[in-house]
């Protein structure tokens, strides 16, 4: 995953904020976060020989003799190879705290996958921005006189009363311009005027 810039930061902590919108400024710079993968750290037979044994004297268990108390240790760190030390020590933790007894391997399991790392987290936040996120409007290209003589005469209304567009724009645009920068031999005033 790369390093998040403080900009990154910022933009990915307004990832739900309904009334934030997002530039193309903003896109661009999590679209790398978005398209990482978080990296594991995959717990070591120590760590989870320590991890169970943690469970194991802290909660009450099933009475079993030496030769079994090794066998279901060894079946436990062979069911918990490959998962994350973050997770594992997540799901310890919410074990003791949830639990009465010795978890089963599954109990472990269960609660190791509720756990999401903080680039993993920022990767979903990143992903949701993409996925759903507002985008800013960028501002409408300025209407040429081209564009103005393009419009149908009601959309030329329309926009002179709405304000996009200014009465003096239209008439610039349809030849009226001015009366001062003109010449006034071929003016003929409309019938507002007169």
């Amino acid at each position: 995953m790369p390093s998040l810039t403080p900009n990154a930061r910022a933009v990915l902590a307004q990832a739900f904020d309904p009334s934030a919108t997002f530039s193309d400024a903003d896109i661009a710079i999590i679209t790398p976060v978005a398209s990482a993968i978080a990296g594991a750290e995959p717990a070591d037979e120590r760590t989870i020989r320590q991890s169970v044994g943690t469970l194991a004297a802290a909660m009450p268990a099933q009475a079993s003799d030496a030769q079994a108390g090794k066998l279901k240790l060894n079946a436990y760190v062979t069911m918990l190879e490959g998962i994350d030390q973050r997770a594992l020590s997540y799901a310890c933790r919410r074990c003791m705290v949830e639990l009465d007894w010795m978890p089963t391997v599954k109990q472990i399991l269960d609660r190791a996958a509720e756990w999401v790392s903080e680039d993993e987290a920022m990767i979903r936040r990143a992903r949701a921005i993409l996925r759903v996120g507002r985008r800013e409007m960028a501002p409408p290209p300025p209407l040429t006189a081209d564009g103005i003589r393009a419009l149908p005469d009601e959309w030329r209304r329309l926009g002179v009363t709405a304000g996009f567009i200014t009465q003096g724009d239209v008439d610039e645009a349809l030849g009226g311009g001015d009366v001062a920068d003109g010449d006034r031999s071929v003016y003929v005033p409309d019938e507002k005027a007169a």
